[in-house]
């Protein structure tokens, strides 16, 4: 059952979660040219309090508006991160996935073999074209095959962690 509804605004975060909510829209913004208020909203929804949280909840406690975020509540749902919570008589809302970042994470680590068997075949696909055209392929598929390599053994590490931590 859902707390009172939350009074948290942007303006009356603590200093602590105001940096951290900016830290990690800092880091969207940078490394993905994501908006600020989707980096915030992305944010708050991981320490929010109370964790179910309605649209217009999210808007205050980021300092934003409906508009603003609510393509990326939706695919964020859509994603699996964030659970749609509909009741009778009660404002949507929506909460964060208790295991959602890692399974995420997880399924985009698991799409990559077979991102790197494509690059693979493009490299047979390329095998009489020029060098420089060829080097763009195989720069690509040399990465990701390093990286698929390491996955496996990483992933290995993330369930035994997951296991004892049990």
């Amino acid at each position: 059952m859902r707390n009172a509804p939350s009074e948290k605004r942007y303006d009356t975060l603590t200093a602590a979660e105001r940096s951290f909510v900016d830290n990690v829209a800092r880091h969207y913004h940078e490394a993905h040219g994501v908006t600020w208020e989707k980096g915030r909203t992305m944010a708050w929804m991981i320490i929010s309090d109370p964790a179910e949280q309605t649209l217009s909840e999210i808007c205050a406690a980021v300092d934003t508006t409906p508009e603003s975020i609510e393509q990326l509540i939706e695919q964020l749902t859509l994603a699996g991160l964030y659970v749609r919570i509909d009741e009778p008589g009660r404002e949507t809302s929506y909460r964060l996935v208790d295991d959602g970042y890692p399974k995420a994470v997880s399924d985009t680590f698991a799409s990559w073999p077979e991102y790197h068997r494509i690059f693979q075949f493009g490299l047979e696909v390329l095998a009489g074209a020029d060098a420089d055209r060829r080097r763009r392929i195989a720069e690509i598929e040399e990465l990701f095959g390093h990286i698929v390599g390491d996955l496996a053994e990483m992933s290995k590490r993330w369930e035994q962690l997951q296991s004892a931590s049990v």
